[in-house]
């Protein structure tokens, strides 16, 4: 995905706008990036992935599925944690 940049006085002059578009967008001062902005979903994907990667039991979990070491279990998508 294509990295949009806006000045500080370009964002707040169109921030509802760039609010209601829905899109991540950066915000620099002096040509620095400063300050990302994204729909709340993107937020909330971004720290269940961090949740994720920082549980040492999923990682392992991951990691062995990812070789083939694990049979298959079918999902309980009624769970929270899917049966897992």
């Amino acid at each position: 995905m294509k990295k949009v940049t806006y000045t500080v006085s370009e964002a707040q002059a169109n921030l509802p706008g760039l609010c209601r578009a829905g899109r991540r967008f950066v915000i620099s001062r002096r040509d620095k990036p400063v300050y990302v902005a994204m729909p709340l979903e993107d937020y909330d994907a971004l720290l269940e992935t961090m949740e994720l990667l920082s549980d040492p039991t999923a990682m392992k979990t991951l990691r062995a599925a990812k070789a083939g070491r694990l049979a298959y279990k079918e999902l309980d998508l009624t769970d929270e944690n899917f049966g897992l």
